[in-house]
């Protein structure tokens, strides 16, 4: 039985997979733009040069490079150095690469450097979150410690959602028998991002606790203001002591 293929289909599939992989060509060097992917969605870039019948293969360091956008630099160097002894390849603190992969080692030569690159940095990106989260929560806690009685604030709570997951909250605050959440929420997507789909989550609840949001700057969220906005409410650390008061009073 011969399978009609849809020519029109097909051809828009080929073009997809030509776009996930490109190169570019400089005299004895190439570059190849692949699929894996940083942090901030920048694609994990490979170079490629030629020595006799050998390649050598690295990802220039650029996996350090978006790993010190976020100041992330040592963080990046702790977990490249396990990636590179597990998959075999070598890390000199700043690039990843293989120095002799012969013709048929190249293509997977070529998807190792760039997964262990674009994971090392995934790895650096989300230490750094929670390590931020955790000053954040402190801050967090002793600025609300000024407005509330100790004995009504409660740390690293675990709360369930309507989706009866277990969502760890930074701090709990019961006032005059009244609950209410706060997370403190940085400028990065995966922080606004989970704390949405955290919030969203506790807010489907037959009886929602009131819901949090603690940002440094409104204006540094951008588009993302909007996001967080849609589950909670989004205050400045700086806001009044009246209206933390009044938003736990609200709950």
């Amino acid at each position: 039985m011969t399978i009609k293929i849809d020519e029109k289909f097909a051809s828009a599939v080929d073009a997809v997979a030509r776009e996930l992989v490109t190169t570019e060509h400089f005299g004895t060097a190439s570059i190849i733009k692949t699929p894996m992917m940083y942090p901030s969605g920048a694609s994990a870039v490979v170079q490629v040069t030629q020595h006799h019948d050998r390649f050598f293969v690295t990802d220039m360091g650029l996996g350090q490079i978006e790993a010190d956008l976020i100041g992330a630099s040592v963080l990046y160097a702790n977990s490249a150095k396990p990636l590179a002894q597990h998959f075999g390849i070598r890390f000199d603190n700043q690039a990843f690469f293989v120095a002799e992969a012969s013709r048929d080692q190249l293509a997977g030569a070529v998807t190792i450097v760039a997964n262990c690159s674009s994971e090392a940095a995934a790895l650096a990106a989300f230490k750094a979150a929670e390590r931020r989260f955790e000053e954040d929560s402190d801050i967090l806690y002793r600025r609300l410690a000024t407005v509330f009685p100790k004995a009504e604030i409660v740390r690293d709570v675990d709360f369930v959602g309507s989706s009866t997951h277990k969502w760890p909250v930074a701090t709990m605050v019961t006032h005059n028998r009244k609950v209410s959440l706060f997370e403190p929420v940085s400028k990065h997507h995966t922080s606004v991002v989970n704390a949405a789909v955290k919030f969203n989550d506790i807010a489907r609840l037959d009886n929602p606790p009131q819901r949090i949001a603690v940002v440094k700057k409104k204006t540094e969220l951008g588009n993302y203001l909007n996001v967080l906005s849609q589950s909670a409410s989004v205050v400045e650390y700086e806001v009044s002591d009246a209206t933390l008061i009044r938003l736990a009073e609200a709950a």
